[in-house]
């Protein structure tokens, strides 16, 4: 034990043939210090191969205890600074690993999967072609490999969203649904109450019944504190009717039997499926997310009190939301040490400006007066900037004017001078007016004359609005706008059409006239400085009836598709074709990121709440896998290992695309 030598051979490759090889060299491990085998280790699986490593003496089982505590430190820090990697083990990478056939999972989706000491379990879920399997797979981290363990008695229904824990040496599964198949024999949509134990020692399953028990359910979530299960919410058939569930059922596991706890008031969550559901302690547990239905996805936290008798519910605070997990109740989420991990779709990139938008409406005639200099209104050093009044909630219409008409009587207009708030509200209203007048003087010309040349973009600043007023006599009359006829809706559709097509191609050749305007929304509207988020243009009547009819044509089409999927034998059905890789733009786009909350101050502190960690590049890491929903996270030694899914865009396709691969997030190595 105290030399831990290792043979190395050697060759002399400048002898020839003839000359006998060079002995054998022993070069002992123990003269390395110990960052370099540490530095060594962590190359090795931290998992069976690092425990055999430890007992090897007392200096290597030192390090190997400081490498598993560096290893958590890290992975902590990494979730922090998002300074974590992606890789992935797919059946590709299996496959040139070993020269053999080797055994591997087969996709799916809505499985439920649980790591017991060195090993990943993986139940049932969803497959490719709307069916459901029943069947357990374990996953050796040691030595990356997949295996069907071989087991006795009476095996769990195919299912999908059931809950699956390890408590002890057992696995215990409940619940879960099965929807029906497009595939003979028809299998009829159900939900499970079942209740199995899997021996891992004897390979064997375990069907319990016991009453009462909790009625039919899926998508529940369920932790284990001590000897008992809580299970919490969930989508359950109650009276032959279909409803979400927020109860709490709790499952003595050594004596297998079912009970309901007692609650303090009526402080309770809202009725859900699909949340995520981790343990604090023994008598506590968090429950973030989850949904209730269409349109009501819920972002909130609930904590548990279980000391007492009388269990209690409390709603916590939520802090930095907007760093925060979205629609958690199809993506996994798990615990590491002091924080909740949750794998799930990019955020949009927020914009660094105020979302304004100037209209670039085309006008008629030549190229129109020179655009003014970006830096004659720019005030001088040292001069201070005069901003406008915020808008108030009246309107401009409203407040403002009537704001106005008191200031000007109660300053007795002070020889005509306009304030500089007036005098940017007064060219606010005088720019507006001088858009409305080009807007139908081009629709004029456009209905009337059907001319579409010389069209050319009107030129502006935000600086003209501060500009001070021009001389009344130099101020020449507008010419009256001509009247505009009302057009039928087809032409009306046309032109407007052909009007925003000619806009945005201009746009791109004056956007040197404009440095200060953001050059993203150079759509025609109304008002030009409204925010863009309220000025979505209207859909034509025209364009509605004609989305309907499509929409109506590809649902006779997918129809069409299923009930000749139905009545084809088996033995004439097509195979799949297989499906289309990916763009290159969206696996840079559609990927998964990384959001983590902060629990640590839940049970601390006096007033519980949650965290979410402000992240750096949209959460999105190196290696990121592409997006997938209904997958599972669980967390590893040192790591977080997620696996399986279904593309979202796939499910209302007859052959979903789902995934297999299991991508592992660690910290990456240091640098010796």
């Amino acid at each position: 034990m105290d030399t831990c030598n290792h043979k190395v051979d050697s060759e002399n490759h400048n002898c020839d043939m003839t000359t006998s090889p060079s002995p054998l060299c022993y070069a002992s491990l123990n003269v390395l210090p110990d960052e370099i085998l540490e530095f060594i280790f962590t190359y090795l699986p931290p998992y069976g191969d690092l425990e055999h490593c430890s007992i090897v003496c007392k200096r290597w089982h030192a390090i190997v205890k400081n490498l598993v505590r560096r290893s958590k430190f890290n992975l902590e820090k990494g979730l922090t600074d998002f300074r974590l990697r992606w890789e992935v083990f797919s059946p590709q990478t299996a496959a040139a690993a070993s020269s053999s056939p080797v055994a591997f999972i087969a996709g799916r989706f809505a499985h439920s999967a649980v790591r017991q000491r060195n090993s990943m379990y993986v139940f049932g879920g969803g497959s490719t072609s709307d069916t459901t399997f029943n069947d357990l797979w374990r996953f050796d981290l040691t030595h990356m490999r997949w295996a069907r363990p071989v087991a006795t008695g009476t095996y769990p229904s195919p299912k999908g969203s059931a809950s699956m824990v390890a408590w002890k040496d057992q696995l215990v599964l409940f619940g879960g649904w099965r929807y029906p198949s497009l595939h003979p024999p028809y299998q009829p949509w159900c939900l499970f109450d079942e209740l199995h134990y899997y021996d891992l020692g004897k390979n064997r399953w375990l069907l319990r019944n016991t009453m009462p028990c909790p009625p039919p359910m899926a998508g529940h979530s369920a932790t284990v504190h001590g000897d008992r299960m809580v299970v919490f919410g969930g989508y359950q058939i109650t009276d032959d009717v279909n409803i979400n569930s927020n109860d709490t059922w709790v499952l003595d596991l050594p004596e297998q039997r079912w009970w309901q706890p007692l609650f303090v008031g009526n402080t309770r969550p809202s009725a859900r499926y699909g949340q995520i559901q981790i343990e604090l302690d023994k008598n506590h547990l968090l429950v973030v997310g989850g949904c209730g239905g269409a349109n009501r996805v819920y972002t909130d936290a609930w904590l548990l009190d279980m000391t007492r008798d009388v269990w209690s519910w409390k709603t916590l605070t939520v802090r930095n939301k907007r760093f925060g997990a979205v629609h958690m109740w199809c993506n996994p989420g798990c615990k590491v040490n002091n924080y909740l991990v949750v794998v799930g779709p990019s955020p949009n990139m927020p914009q660094d400006f105020q979302m304004m938008k100037q209209s670039r409406v085309p006008v008629v005639g030549g190229r129109g007066p020179p655009p003014p200099n970006p830096h004659q209104n720019m005030p001088q050093r040292g001069q201070r900037i005069l901003m406008p009044e915020r808008r108030q909630a009246g309107g401009l219409g409203g407040g403002l004017g009537q704001n106005r008409a008191n200031r000007l009587g109660a300053g007795g207009g002070a020889g005509g001078a306009l304030a500089p708030q007036e005098q940017y509200l007064a060219n606010r209203r005088a720019i507006l007016n001088q858009n409305m007048q080009q807007a139908q003087q081009f629709m004029h010309n456009n209905n009337v004359n059907n001319n579409n040349n010389n069209y050319q973009p009107r030129s502006g600043h935000l600086s003209d609005l501060h500009a001070p007023p021009a001389p009344a006599a130099a101020a020449a009359p507008s010419p009256p706008s001509p009247p505009v006829r009302p057009p039928s809706l087809s032409a009306a559709d046309g032109d407007v059409d052909a009007a925003q097509r000619l806009q945005r191609n201009l746009a791109l050749r004056c956007r040197d006239n404009e440095p200060r305007l953001p050059k993203r929304f150079d759509e025609m509207y109304e008002d030009p400085f409204r925010m863009a988020a309220f000025n979505v243009p209207t859909r034509s009547r025209s364009a509605s009836r004609d989305h309907n009819e499509r929409i109506r044509r590809m649902e006779e089409k997918m129809n069409a598709i299923r009930n000749s999927r139905r009545s084809a034998p088996a033995a004439a059905q097509v195979e799949p074709q297989p499906l289309r890789a990916p763009s290159p733009k969206r696996l840079r786009c559609n990927v998964q990121s990384l959001f983590v909350c902060d629990i640590s101050g839940i049970l601390s502190s006096s007033e519980p709440a949650l965290d979410w960690v402000e992240y750096k590049n949209f959460g999105v890491l190196r290696g990121a896998p592409d997006r997938l929903i209904l997958s599972s996270l669980i967390a590893g030694n040192g790591e977080l290992i997620l696996f399986g899914g279904v593309h979202k865009e796939t499910l209302t396709d007859i052959t979903h695309h789902v995934s297999n691969s299991i991508h592992f997030l660690s910290f990456p190595r240091d640098i010796i």
